[in-house]
């Protein structure tokens, strides 16, 4: 949800006949700094399923109240996970065809290869569950192993999104339609869900990030809404951050 300077690479379907960007479109799209509507949302996600692996993998499957918790935490991230495959295959998908037809072929396979691996570990929470002694042992073992492929290969979708998905977002999109997409994609989202989703973005993101966010956010809130949030979402902020986001936002 910033700008950024990154030069991304060129996405393989837009050398191809079915996709209609000239080379000379892309370079052009890359040239200055682009509105990224992936920068800050994935940041987050990063912070969750990274902070979840760790959690996951230093849960006591002798313990039955630290291991609820663990397994709570990680359900809770394959929700938003399955939230924002949802609402990329609605929302940002469908823009790249409609200017760019075939350029979602490989993320949407990934999505789908995704939406399979969480379901795989969901079923491994299930048989933690049921378990117990060394039997929990090892099946908690065995699905800290299957989040940990998970995560890697996320991470490296997300960064093929931010690299070959914008380089065709931005040679057929304005930043302006960026905006648009987004605000519309974070509209379709429950508040409840966007206030989990908010809380990783903030914590996640770089100070200049951080208030760019914030300041959006706030023109569509009322003033109390936008105070009581943002004093929750402080809390869990160093006190160096907080400084440097109160004066940001003043």
């Amino acid at each position: 949800m910033m700008t950024t300077n990154a030069t991304p690479m060129q996405h393989p379907a837009a050398s191809e006949p079915h996709v209609d960007l000239s080379r000379r479109q892309m370079r052009n799209a890359q040239a200055t700094a682009r509105y990224d509507p992936y920068l800050v949302i994935h940041k987050g996600l990063r912070a969750l399923m990274t902070d979840t692996l760790q959690r996951v993998g230093r849960m006591d499957p002798d313990d039955d109240e630290d291991t609820a918790q663990a397994l709570a935490q990680l359900r809770e991230f394959v929700t938003l996970a399955k939230t924002h495959l949802h609402h990329e295959d609605l929302h940002v998908h469908p823009a790249m065809e409609a200017r760019a037809p075939g350029s979602t072929r490989s993320v949407e396979a990934d999505h789908l290869s995704h939406r399979e691996a969480m379901a795989g570990i969901l079923d491994g929470c299930d048989a933690v569950e049921r378990s117990t002694g060394d039997a929990r042992a090892a099946a908690a073992l065995a699905l800290y192993r299957r989040l940990a492929l998970f995560v890697a290969d996320d991470l490296v979708h997300m960064h093929a999104e931010e690299t070959e998905n914008n380089a065709v977002l931005w040679a057929t999109y304005s930043d302006d339609e960026l905006h648009a997409m987004v605000e519309r994609l974070v509209a379709s989202i429950p508040p409840a869900t966007n206030a989990i989703f908010a809380r990783w973005m903030v914590a996640s993101s770089s100070p200049a990030e951080r208030a760019t966010l914030l300041r959006g956010v706030r023109q569509t809130m009322p003033a109390e809404a936008f105070g009581a949030m943002l004093g929750g979402l402080a809390q869990r902020l160093a006190p160096r951050d907080r400084v440097k986001l109160e004066a940001a936002l003043a």
